[in-house]
């Protein structure tokens, strides 16, 4: 036989047995397991025929195997699909899988699934398809171990993908199944997806694969099992990473939330250049979600900004073709595959807009390090701007954005501005171009992108630093045209154009891309600061930035700043039309309106032309223009000789008006200019002059006040010849002279004096002048403004008559007295005016000194000296007393009017020593200011004209010296000289301050005379007494006087100056010569209790006299040494004498003085020691080389020295020196200066302690930057090992000083945060120290505020202290410590951390204990496994904490914990949780016990279940607590792991053990909590065998010991619940009551009758209609049973109602107030609506009547059974003397059955209707009717009766209905058992009852029910 003959027999008789047994489900399966595999394998065959065959049997056999019995062997098909190479087996082997795959058991799934997919990856056959789909459906019955286990981590083995093209294959295809979109056919509606790939998926396009109708997959839950297992440890992170995006970006929030989680624990480089690719890749074919996820993933990816290609594809792909395609045909991307991708959902445009602007910001951001962006940046730009026009520009076209619309035009704009470093490649026309787009965006777009616009034009401007001549003229242009700009102009729809100023942006462009020299950015930073009224700050400060050359180039690398041409600013602001001359065609172009506004402003004084450029509000910027016009000429005129620095304005000023040498260097610039300078140096006086004399409403005085001020600067300093046209318009200054402004005349006299007295005024002096004298006249009654014109008159006169003079113009032939006679006509004496205010002496003090610097008198001293001294000596003295400076001024000058007569070559100072006399005896006023006026005064009346503080007065272009100058008076300097060096040496403290100011302005003003150049040594010695004064002002004065002394001095002084310097300076002690009245000490430094203080000498010997101890003098003198040891070092440091000591010899020794004096607290000291250390130390690095340790060790010794200077000055010092040096150089320090800083941390001294601060956050900084940039090098490592445990000491951490502890802690939380691996070592001991520390540093207002509250805002308190704790940053140090956690840090960690947790007191600790418990337990479970189980017996205790909040911490914990126990440990938790909640003495410990429950069902629900069959009984009992917290918490644990009744049933044996303790106990709750348990226990047992259709007799019968148990126990709140089930009970338990003859089933079936009525016979009100109601439904489901005569009996005495309520209602007690008024409210309701507790029991023992009829006898003769129910009712009616059967007429008759009386009214309507329709239809069911005709009558017409036809408009709707319903059920059993005969037979009376209740009703539905009855009857 052949090889075809002998198969093809084979497979004929596995054919011929298959048929055979075709009708035989078992048999066949049998079969088919062993032969089905083999036969299959046949189609593998050589010969056709037996293909065919087999084929062919393959094709009947579905039809064989379509009972859902038969399984075919789908392990074995697989294996062999595996095993062959025929595609022919495969695809059939396949379809039989498929066909049994869904029949086989979940376990038996799972076990195929690593045979389905090992060797997927290699498979390339055409089932390929069908094989993923059958591995889909195994998957989902894939049970995942919890993440992070060892089942986790093995998973990938046991799942068969040990093979990484297996593991590739698998996630990249589950990741394209999130890609599916099912039930729509293409790869056009599943973005991301090819036509093949959907083919794959949906194996070959078939609907039913995804369709659940059709037995296909249902996607939504196999996407879900999909991203599971990807998130599972079969794969590794770079396989499921694109998996990971498609899930993170799903609508499922199911799917998005695993993919998230994924994502954020991805390990996976985004630096990946492959990844980046694909990525790229991915987003051009994803969908809009997808691709919003990747832009994120690439916003973090700095690799991906090297493909500018790509990112502009990105960009055109989500911005461009979705605004351009939007409802056209999707559009090409760069070549790309055609953007299928359209967002069809305006958020999800709006989250791709904003992903890809987020992204084009990290591109900007990054990119241009990466690679070159030229061409990227441009078209970008472009593109954004195409964007923003989309919505209309500048004004978008909608009147209201949206809010997500002006989140993406904001984002647009900002991404403009952050590519501004990538427009590299643009022209500068294209850059000026886009910064006139985003000057109009600014000025005209109303959306709320202004802060974006904003953002991006400061941006832009760093672009256009340096632009060429054409360009700047554009940008010049374009500036000045929106600070001029119409900002009020509208369109022809009458809207603003203009919506907010672009003044600051202006303003800022033209200060950043101007240079400090264009004169016209300068001109716009003038209109910022006061070219308009009310000006936004920024723009004033950003103008005056602009302005100022200091801050302009502060920060400029450009070199000194070079200043615009002050010629030029003079001609453009005053002289040209700066707008027109600048403005261009490009501006309108732009805007052709903007500046419309700008010709229309009304011109200010069209006859002055330097205000052409001031118009409208520009006119306020005139003064400032002119002020900085003449800084940039005095500026430009000193050249480099002045240094600009902070401050400079004032400088500038202070050396213009007193400094003699830059006045003349300004006289002489101005005098030596060219022709172009002198013209325009007139241009800028005449506009100050214009500006002083014009008059306009809307300037104010200080307006002109400025004018004046710049005119008078300027007029000081311009040469005479320059003055002549302003000359002759002199008289217009009159009216300012005679102004009510004080200032103001001082400045009109000064101006006056200057041209008035000029020798080409020869025609208007004369009148001038008269007209002053006219005005002076009127002195003696003048008041007011007439006496300001006075006052100002005097002073026009003392200018005019001085500065003609200095002029040298007019000169008397006879010398000057016909000028004295007539100046005596005119000025009265100082004596005359008196009695006058004093700003008309002052005026005339000013006045004389006017004139009595040129050396004229209005009285001749020589004739009459009494009244010259009476006249003017004694006037002033009396107010220079006062401290009028003026005053003093004036004498000085009066003194030098005081002719000197000379004797024998000998001066003769006479009147002149009286006024020195008079100026000397000032010293004892108070105020420092006046002794430098009196000093100056001195130096006038002495040196005179040779005085520079005299020659400060000049401020004309003097002619000869002969026609003013007054001579020095040598006698008179040597003599005062002589004075001021005596008292200097004063122990006086008053004439010693005096003497020391004096002296110093005489070297100051005097210097170069021979008289003090011969002194100047005694000078020097002087001064140096005086720098140990205590006076501050004093030792100042003394070191500048020594600067002048040492500048003036010759060589030798000069040595000898240096000795002492340093000789003081390196610790010579200095001599304290002291006298009786010597002040030491300052008022109040030493009081002696009695109001008084020690200041002098004399008081220490007084005070030690007093009290006996000599040794006082000696202790007091010793404390005023050390104070004048100390002023004197200090006031070395206020004097730059560097060029002293650079000069000398250094001694080594004065460089730890020295370094420290740095630093010292007073900034003169801080400066001068600068510029000494600077001076004498060449090369400071190799110097703090050498002395480092001599400087340390001085500074580690001061630092905790007496003086608070020294420790301040040495905390600051030693923070400088460590600064910057490697750690070994201060190594041996490094823990001493700790030790130092934190003990000075906790100074007496706030500034010191300020000081100390600082060096802790230094050394702090420093220790944190080594920990950052080095790691775990051996310098971190051993500046740690020096730190840290001194931090974590009883001086650091533990310190008892709040500064101290709070600075150390703030120190180990920033090494946490950065130590990393070196801190390994010492995280054992800091972690317990850092949890201690988060209690002690908690405020402790906190505590006091917990303990003054009450409990309910307790809880609120302890949730905001938690919140705290969790975000600390010392629990954020924690956290950082706990990740360089490994096995040896653990096995020292734990012993610490479990001590910690048994003695932590305070709350923030044990929450910070519980947190660490959690990182441990979750982050190092394998490291915290050993010991997991202690920490988790320690948490038995700690859960009960008695704060909420910790217990709850901890609970938390625990769970955590719980998944490294080991077994026997969580079990042993579990059964503590049950032992303390069954033992627990109140609800507290129930709560907590709750808690920790549900934190285990939420924190670890896979460990949760595993422990279920021991913990959801204890949940179960839990739920049906009666405290609320803990029955829903448990409620909540419950739901969600077991939820149905079939749970209750698997744990009725745990439950009722459970049950069975609680019910030990002697808690009341808990064994009512069990009471409640068991009941609903029964209940859903109850339900379940419902559901399941069987009897579970056997989880009755555990349950009903229990049940018994509760049902016995005495009536209590909720009891009730206990009730309901138990009719139920007593059904479904039939088979153990049932008669038989079983005695023991008797006695049960006894036990419940028993039960039942000993519940009904309860006394309890509330528990009574229950306990009825229960009785009936019991006799109910006891057929066997005729209980109606004991139902009657119990609730008989409830019913009689009407013989009981007068007994009632006379028991009840009258209480009147408010709460019994609202409580018989609330009962007068209830009553009226049977609600009231008497009417619901009333209704129950009713109820109980009409139900409690025998169920078997109704079914035998239900008229009967009626009857008894009528029997029963009428017997309680009568009290039992009714007789049964009793035939009443009770339709015609006045008897009314019992129930149909009054009191019974409301009940009836509100419950009897209903229940009387449900008897009745019980009755009417029956089988048999037949009853005695009288007997049917009667009870018919009895329940007839009780439904109130007669008032069938009572009651509501629903009742209306309810009596209709039981009239028809009356009607029916009537029709039935009666005939319509006799009328007044039932039926007739039914209806004629009928009609009547039809005719009064109201209702249209009630009336059709009526007649639906009448139909019947």
């Amino acid at each position: 036989m052949s090889t075809e003959q002998k198969e093809l027999d084979l497979v004929e008789k596995v054919d011929f047995r298959i048929l055979g047994i075709s009708n035989n489900e078992e048999k066949l399966q049998a079969l088919l397991k062993v032969y089905l595999a083999p036969l299959l394998l046949k189609l593998a065959s050589e010969h056709a025929s037996v293909r065919n065959k087999v084929m062919a049997i393959c094709q009947r056999l579905p039809t064989f195997i379509q009972p859902p019995g038969i399984v075919l062997p789908v392990a074995a098909l697989l294996d062999q699909y595996k095993a062959t190479q025929s595609p022919l087996v495969k695809y059939f082997d396949l379809i039989f899988i498929q066909h049994s795959v869904v029949r086989l058991e979940a376990h038996e799934r799972r076990e195929l699934i690593p045979r389905a997919i090992k060797g997927i990856g290699s498979d390339t056959g055409t089932s390929l398809a069908n094989l993923f789909n059958v591995f889909l459906r195994l998957l989902l019955d894939l049970n995942l171990p919890p993440r992070g286990s060892k089942q986790d981590e093995a998973l990938r083995e046991d799942m068969g993908l040990s093979d990484p093209k297996d593991a590739q294959f698998v996630a990249e295809w589950l990741g394209k199944l999130l890609l599916l979109r099912a039930h729509v056919p293409g790869a056009a509606t599943s973005p991301g997806l090819t036509e093949a790939d959907v083919s794959f998926l949906t194996l070959s396009n078939k609907k039913e694969t995804w369709a659940p109708s059709s037995k296909g997959l249902r996607l939504p839950e196999t996407r879900i099992k999909a991203v599971s297992f990807l998130a599972s440890g079969a794969f590794t992170d770079e396989e499921r990473f694109m998996p990971a995006i498609y899930a993170a970006a799903s609508a499922d929030f199911r799917l998005s939330g695993l993919g998230e989680d994924i994502l954020k624990r991805s390990s996976v480089s985004l630096e990946d250049e492959e990844l980046v690719k694909k990525l790229f890749e991915a987003h051009t074919v994803l969908s809009p979600p997808n691709r919003t996820r990747i832009l994120g993933l690439l916003s973090k990816s700095e690799i991906s900004t090297r493909y500018p290609d790509k990112i502009l594809a990105v960009f055109k792909q989500n911005v461009v073709s979705q605004t351009e395609s939007a409802g056209g045909e999707a559009m090409e991307v760069d070549g790309g595959a055609p953007s299928n991708t359209k967002v069809t959902s305006g958020l999800e445009l709006t989250k791709l807009h904003r992903a890809t602007f987020e992204y084009i910001k990290w591109v900007a951001r990054i990119g241009p390090s990466k690679t070159d962006f030229s061409k990227i940046g441009p078209p970008l730009v472009a593109l954004l701007r195409d964007f923003i026009e989309s919505q209309g520009w500048p004004r978008p076209d909608k009147e209201h954005l949206s809010i997500d619309e002006t989140a993406l035009r904001s984002g647009a704009y900002e991404t403009i501005g952050a590519m501004a470093k990538s427009t590299g490649s643009m022209s500068m026309s294209d850059r000026l171009e886009l910064t006139e787009w985003l000057f109009r965006s600014l000025s005209e777009d109303p959306s709320a992108a202004v802060i974006n616009i904003e953002g991006a034009l400061s941006s832009f401007s760093l672009m256009l630093k340096t632009p060429d001549n054409s360009s700047a003229l554009r940008l010049r242009s374009l500036l000045l045209g929106y600070m001029t700009a119409d900002e009020n102009r509208v369109d022809q729809q009458g809207k603003a154009v203009v919506v907010r100023s672009a003044r600051y942006s202006a303003t800022k462009w033209a200060n950043n891309c101007l240079p400090f020299s264009d004169v016209v950015a300068r001109w716009i930073d003038i209109l910022a600061v006061a070219g308009r009224r009310d000006e936004r700050n920024d723009v004033v400060e950003e103008g005056r930035k602009g302005l100022d050359p200091w801050t302009y180039y502060a920060n400029d690398d450009r070199g000194p700043a070079d200043l615009p041409s002050w010629q030029d600013m003079v001609q453009t602001f005053f002289k040209e039309d700066v707008l027109r001359s600048v403005s261009s065609s490009w501006l309108s172009g732009l805007t052709p309106l903007l500046f419309s506004g700008a010709d229309n402003a009304m011109d200010i004084d069209s006859k002055s032309p330097v205000f052409k450029n001031f118009k409208g509000d520009a006119i306020l910027a005139f003064p400032e223009a002119l002020q900085y016009c003449l800084q940039i000429l005095f500026l430009t005129a000193l050249n480099k000789s002045f240094k600009f620095e902070p401050g400079w304005e004032r400088q500038l000023d202070s050396l213009v008006d007193s400094d003699l040498a830059t006045r003349q260097t300004l006289r002489k610039y101005l005098a030596k200019s060219d022709p172009a300078s002198h013209t325009a140096t007139y241009s800028l006086l005449a506009a100050a002059f214009e500006g002083m004399v014009m008059e306009d409403n809307r300037i104010n005085i200080e307006w002109s006040l400025n004018c004046a001020k710049s005119f008078v600067r300027l007029a000081s300093f311009v040469p005479k010849m320059l003055l002549p046209p302003l000359v002759s318009r002199s008289r217009e200054l009159l009216g300012l002279v005679t102004s009510n402004n004080q200032h103001m005349r001082h400045l009109a006299a000064a101006a006056l004096g200057i041209l008035a007295a000029h020798p080409e005024n020869t025609t208007e002096f004369e009148n001038t002048r008269d007209a002053m004298v006219g005005i002076t006249k009127g002195l003696e009654l003048a008041v007011g403004s007439t006496l300001n014109a006075v006052e100002g008159s005097f002073l026009g006169l003392g200018h005019l008559t001085s500065r003609r003079i200095y002029y040298g113009a007019n000169q008397p032939t006879d010398g000057v007295s016909k000028l004295d006679e007539a100046l005596s006509a005119v000025f009265p004496t100082l004596e005359g005016v008196s009695s006058k205010g004093l700003s008309t002496q002052e005026a005339l003090f000013e006045t004389y000194s006017q004139i009595w610097s040129v050396g004229l008198q209005t009285i001749n001293v020589a004739v009459d000296r009494e009244k010259f001294e009476k006249g003017f000596v004694d006037p002033l003295v009396a107010q220079a007393k006062k401290g009028n400076g003026k005053a003093i001024t004036a004498l000085g000058r009066l003194a030098m009017s005081v002719p000197v007569k000379y004797e024998a070559g000998q001066e003769s100072i006479g009147l002149l020593q009286l006024i020195l006399d008079k100026l000397y005896a000032l010293y004892e006023i108070k105020q420092a200011e006046v002794h430098f006026a009196v000093g100056e005064a001195i130096t006038t009346a002495i040196a005179c004209w040779d005085a520079e503080v005299v020659q400060l007065v000049l401020d004309v272009e003097a002619g000869s010296k002969a026609n003013y100058w007054v001579p020095r008076r040598p006698a008179a300097i040597k003599m005062m000289l002589e004075r001021l060096l005596t008292d200097c040496k004063t122990t006086k403290p008053s004439l010693l301050k005096a003497s020391g100011i004096w002296l110093f302005c005489l070297i100051r003003h005097c210097s170069h005379l021979d008289e003090i150049q011969s002194r100047l040594r005694e000078c020097q010695v002087a001064f140096m007494r005086l720098l140990s004064a205590r006076d501050e002002l004093v030792q100042e004065t003394a070191s500048r006087g020594l600067s002048l002394v040492y500048e003036k001095g010759d060589a030798a002084l000069k040595d000898q100056l240096v000795k002492d310097l340093v000789s003081s300076f390196t610790g010579t002690a200095p001599k304290l010569e002291v006298e009786g009245d010597t002040e030491l000490f300052d008022a109040g430094a030493l009081p002696t209790g009695e109001g008084k203080s020690i200041t002098s000498y004399k008081d220490i010997l007084n005070l030690a006299s007093e009290v006996g101890d000599q040794t006082l003098v000696y202790k007091f003198m010793s404390l005023a040494t050390n104070a004048a040891t100390w002023t004197t070092r200090s006031a070395f440091g206020r004097f730059g004498l560097s060029s002293i000591l650079s000069e000398s010899e250094v001694d080594p020794k004065i460089y730890p003085k020295l370094y420290r004096y740095r630093f010292d607290p007073n900034t003169n000291v801080q400066k001068s020691m600068n510029d000494i250390w600077k001076a004498l130390v060449k090369n400071p690095g190799a110097v703090l080389e050498e002395h480092f340790d001599a400087i340390m060790e001085d500074l580690l010794k001061s630092i905790l020295g007496k003086e608070w200077r020294v420790r301040e000055a040495s905390c600051a010092a030693i923070s400088d020196l460590v600064s910057g040096r490697p750690f070994e150089k201060y190594e041996r320090y490094y823990k001493p200066i700790w030790a130092a800083a934190l003990r000075v941390l906790d100074d007496v001294k706030g500034s010191v302690r300020k000081a100390a601060l600082h060096l802790c956050i230094s050394l702090s900084t420093t220790l944190v930057r080594q920990l950052e940039d080095s790691g775990s090098t051996a310098a971190a490592t051993a500046m740690i090992n020096e730190a840290l445990p001194f931090l974590l000491s009883s001086k650091g951490m533990e310190s008892g000083a709040e500064e101290v502890k709070g600075f150390a802690t703030i120190t180990v939380v920033k090494i946490c945060k950065t130590g990393g691996k070196s801190l390994k070592p010492y995280i054992a001991t800091t972690v317990p120290h850092l949890l201690g520390i988060l209690s002690t540093i908690e405020p402790d207002v906190i505590n006091y505020y917990y303990q003054k509250i009450g409990e309910d805002k307790k809880e609120q308190l302890d949730k905001a202290r938690a919140a705290m704790v969790s975000q600390s940053p010392i629990t954020e140090g924690i956290e950082n410590l706990l990740r360089s956690v490994d096995k040896e840090v653990m096995a020292a960690l734990a012993p610490n951390l479990e001590e910690a947790v048994n003695s932590a007191i305070g709350m923030p600790t044990k929450i910070g204990c519980a947190s660490v418990l959690s990182t441990l337990a979750t982050r190092h479970a394998i490291d915290f496994r050993p010991y997991s189980g202690k920490f988790l017996q320690l948490m038995e205790k700690h859960i009960l904490d008695r704060n909420d909040e910790v217990s709850q911490g901890y609970a938390r914990a625990a769970a955590y914990i719980i998944r490294a126990a080991p077994d026997d440990s969580q079990l042993r938790y579990v059964g503590q949780l049950q032992k303390l909640y069954l033992t627990s003495e109140d609800e507290t410990r129930r709560e907590k016990v709750a808690y920790a429950v549900l934190a285990l069902s939420k924190v670890s629900p896979d460990h949760f279940g595993a422990l279920e069959t021991h913990i959801l009984p204890l949940v179960y009992l839990a739920k049906h607590d009666t405290d609320d917290y803990v029955r829903k918490a448990c409620e909540e644990v419950w739901e969600k792991h077991a939820g149905s009744e079939l749970s209750v049933t698997r744990y009725i044996s745990e439950i009722v053990r459970v049950v069975n303790g609680a019910m030990g106990t002697a808690q009341w709750a808990l064994r009512h909590s069990a009471a409640f348990t068991v009941s609903d226990a029964v209940s859903n047992v109850i339900a379940a065998t419902t559901l399941s259709g069987s009897t579970d007799l056997t989880n009755l019968e555990t349950l009903w010991p229990e049940y018994e148990k509760a049902l016995a126990m005495k009536t209590f709140e909720g009891k009730e619940k206990l009730l309901e089930p138990f009719p139920d009970f007593v059904a479904k338990t039939k088979a153990l009551w049932t008669e038989g003859g079983d005695k023991q089933k008797k006695g049960f079936g006894e036990l419940l009758k028993k039960i039942a009525v000993r519940e009904a016979k309860r006394n309890n009100n509330n528990y009574r209609p229950h306990a009825f109601r229960c009785l009936w439904r019991f006799a109910e489901k006891r057929e066997d049973l005729q209980l109606l005569g004991d139902i009657v009996e119990i609730v008989g005495p409830y019913l009689d109602i009407v013989n009981n309520e007068e007994v009632e209602d006379a028991d009840k007690m009258d209480i009147d107030d408010d709460k019994s008024v609202k409580k018989d409210k609330k009962e007068e309701y209830n009553r009226s609506r049977g609600l009231d507790a008497k009417s619901l029991t009333v209704w129950a023992a009713m109820e109980a009547v009409a139900r409690g009829y025998n169920r078997s006898g109704m079914k035998k003769d239900p008229l009967g059974e009626l009857g008894k129910i009528v029997d029963a009712f009428e017997e309680v009616g009568s009290s039992g003397k009714a007789k049964k059967g009793e035939q009443k007429d009770w339709l015609g008759g006045d008897v009314k059955p019992f129930i149909a009386l009054e009191p019974f009214a409301i009940i009836r309507r509100v419950h009897w209707y209903e229940c009387a329709e449900e008897v009745l239809k019980d009755a009417a069911a029956a089988a048999g009717l037949a009853s005695d005709e009288g007997k049917k009558v009667n009870v018919l017409s009895w329940f007839l009766v009780t439904l109130d036809l007669d008032n069938a408009d009572v009651g509501t709707e629903d009742q209306r209905l309810a009596r209709v319903k039981a009239t028809m059920a009356v009607a029916k059993i009537a029709k039935a058992v009666t005939s319509k005969g006799a009328e007044d037979g039932l039926l007739n009376k039914v209806e004629s009852a009928v009609e009547r209740a039809l005719d009064e009703e109201r209702s249209l539905v009630v009336q059709g029910k009526w007649k639906e009855v009448l139909g019947v009857v």
